[in-house]
């Protein structure tokens, strides 16, 4: 039974022995599994942090580390738990030390009466065991989040610094004595992409709970201001958020970063504010009485910056679908690296349309205007599906994969040539004798309902193809004539070699890449545009893992390699490298 859910997951904690490495440190030497090792960096990548509960020495598992080579994985945990104690109360005090929710977090573990113990103090906590995490690993990819700079690990360094610091002191007593500083700035709008991630990831101190689709809207509309924090071990960067009505002054978002709990800084803001009127939704880690006199208020702050700045004006975009999400963390760089990724977006809808050649060419053809009107009719596409930077005349290289052209249904309209994408390319949906198939799942209630848009459907578009390949060369065509001239495309196609691992949706798939890849070959060879084969990386039915779409670790650092290659040769610079100790 899976007990987890790594979108959700925040903080995982390792068990050593027998689980992050194979053996037991007491007993004799151990084997380092290189798949975890790769797997540690991905999750820090992708804002997710790791810690250690193990019944070892301290000394002796970080010595394992560093004299293993495997120091700069060592690096990448916070708050280690290395001692011969029970396990249960000292997982409760890493997560209470990170102040975060049980319910994000996950411990890993081979005994089961550790796993139960934890249980116990942490009936919330997500648990699994060894056997699990490659399967963990492969559902990575559904983690919409990125950071490359290792931002969020920094700021839980900073907290494990302070915890050290704060010793057998009283939390005031320690307050008063960290020199906490804050300032409050108005130029919301300036910061409007940080405050809508403190949004979305603010849940223990996020007093309202609301999410607010027309954030920007709500800011011009009413009184809107960000916090800025530090103290004498590091600067916070936006921690808080705020927004009060306008004419009733009641606060419509209160909110602050778990990364300050416990330091008195809501307290402090609600008072400066005057304690408006405010409705408290759900659990809140807080409350907001007391007087709070130990922070000082301040006219500036600086903003640390999320990305360090980069020497130079190197610029690269990587847009696809999962196949370009896991090779990513393989390769570090010494320019700007933007990302077009699948997302859930706020209605929990699944963005992946955006990826698809048809939809990167409507994004320019059409005026918003357009763009809305497409996204009205049907429950599909999102208006998400339209957002993208392809054609900034700014980007150097643009690596594009074509696996979702080979297996999304894409939809031509009859009257405009519009597109839409529904499902996969083996159910036509336009085809009458798929309904029954189609509605089958859906109850009995809304099957009436769901016909009737299939018939309006099936009026105005048709299916184009099973690879849709004339289409996708005439999108790639009108991408080329008015991508900027100076930048390099490189397009990633999709593996020919078969495999026993499908998923619905992908039958056949193989020989499908195949149609598709010859008409891309060449185009491409016409146009002087760069291809990768993911074939080239396949040696064994071992380097697929749920379908022909989703590659090993081996395939992944491959494929990295490959676009390190590329790269530094249209750069003529090596101005990306692959990560140190990533296994080829």
């Amino acid at each position: 039974m899976k007990n987890y859910d790594i979108t959700k997951t925040k903080l995982i904690i390792w068990d050593l022995d027998d689980t992050f490495w194979k053996g037991n440190l007491e007993e004799g030497n151990v084997l380092f599994d290189i798949d975890i090792v790769n797997f540690i960096q991905e999750l820090t990548t992708k804002g997710i942090m790791n810690s250690i509960c193990s019944k070892n020495d301290f000394q002796k598992v970080k010595e394992k580390f560093v004299n293993s080579g495997f120091e700069h994985i060592w690096d990448l945990f916070v708050f280690p738990s290395i001692n011969f104690f029970p396990k249960g109360e000292r997982v409760m005090g890493i997560i209470k030390d990170m102040n975060l929710r049980e319910e994000n977090v996950i411990f890993i573990d081979d005994n089961i009466s550790n796993l139960n113990e934890a249980l116990f103090y942490c009936p919330k906590i997500m648990t699994a065991t060894p056997e699990n995490v490659r399967k963990m690993s492969e559902e990575l990819y559904l983690v919409n989040d990125y950071d490359f700079e290792h931002t969020r690990l920094k700021q839980y360094k900073l907290l494990e610094r302070k915890a050290q610091a704060r010793g057998e002191s009283s939390n005031e007593e320690f307050l008063r004595s960290s020199g906490i500083k804050i300032c409050i700035k108005t130029d919301c709008l300036k910061n409007i992409d940080r405050i809508k991630k403190l949004i979305l990831r603010t849940n223990q101190l996020n007093f309202t709970k609301f999410r607010d689709e027309n954030l920007e809207e709500t800011i011009r509309n009413n009184n809107s201001a960000y916090v800025i924090a530090e103290d004498k071990f590091g600067n916070y960067g936006i921690c808080g958020f705020y927004v009060t009505d306008k004419v009733t002054e009641k606060l419509i978002h209160f909110l602050f970063s778990c990364r300050v709990m416990n330091m008195g800084i809501e307290q402090y803001v609600y008072s400066y504010l005057g304690k408006p009127d405010i409705e408290i939704k759900g659990e809140v880690a807080s409350e907001l009485g007391g007087n709070v006199d130990w922070i000082e208020l301040v006219k500036d702050l600086e903003i640390k910056s999320e990305k360090i700045p980069k020497k130079n004006n190197i610029n690269i975009l990587f847009k696809g679908p999962c196949d370009l999400y896991s090779t990513l963390s393989y390769i570090d760089s010494d320019c700007n690296i933007d990302t077009e990724f699948p997302y859930w977006n706020k209605q929990l809808i699944y963005v992946l349309a955006h990826t698809h050649t048809a939809f990167i060419e409507q994004t320019h053809k059409f005026s918003q205007d357009k763009l809305n009107q497409i996204s009205g009719r049907f429950p599909f596409p999102s208006k998400d599906e339209f957002k993208t930077k392809f054609f900034d005349p700014k980007y150097n290289i643009i690596f594009l994969s074509l696996l979702t052209v080979t297996h999304s249904g894409l939809y031509i309209n009859k009257n405009d040539g519009s597109y839409v994408v529904f499902g996969y390319t083996d159910c036509d949906i336009t085809d009458e004798n798929n309904w029954e198939k189609i509605l089958a799942p859906l109850p009995e209630i809304a099957k009436n309902t769901n016909l009737l848009m299939l018939k309006d459907f099936q009026k105005d578009y048709i299916f184009a193809g099973d690879p849709p390949v004339d289409t996708v060369i005439s999108n790639l065509e009108y991408i080329r004539k008015n991508l900027n001239p100076k930048t390099k495309l490189v397009l990633i196609l999709g593996s020919e070699i078969p495999t026993d691992k499908i998923l619905p949706g992908y039958e056949n798939m193989a020989y499908k890449h195949k149609i598709l890849n010859k008409a891309v070959r060449n185009f491409a060879e016409k146009n002087e545009i760069k291809t990768i084969e993911l074939s080239e990386f396949i040696k064994s039915e071992e380097d697929y893992t749920t379908c022909i779409n989703h590659f090993s670790r081996r395939a992944y650092s491959l494929l990295a390699k490959k676009i390190v290659d590329i790269s530094n040769e249209i750069l003529e610079k090596e101005y990306l490298h692959i990560k140190e100790n990533t296994i080829l």
